[in-house]
């Protein structure tokens, strides 16, 4: 059983900022296969998260110091893409 299958999702709003972007409980998360190397921590927390369809569910499994920044990192470097309404949002548009 995975994290997220052990955990309850929490009833109250989730919002969380992700590279300047107020990201809340109506965006949808999808993440690319791990592209993070096999053996480093990075790559377990990537494995244990990458399930997670939404906010409120990644914050119930990442709720440690490194769970906002790998959110950032992952949507920063493209492994991780945020959707709205069906339609891809990119957060640092220029």
């Amino acid at each position: 059983m995975s994290k997220l299958e052990e955990r309850q999702v929490p009833a109250q709003a989730v919002t969380v900022s992700v590279n300047g972007y107020k990201v809340d409980e109506n965006v949808v998360l999808e993440y690319v296969p791990n592209p993070k190397r096999p053996g480093f921590k990075a790559h377990a927390r990537y494995e244990e998260y990458k399930e997670c369809k939404s906010i409120a569910e990644y914050m119930a499994i990442c709720a440690n110091k490194y769970g906002r920044p790998d959110l950032r990192y992952d949507e920063e470097h493209g492994h991780l893409k945020l959707f709205v309404n069906g339609e891809q949002i990119n957060v640092h548009e220029e």
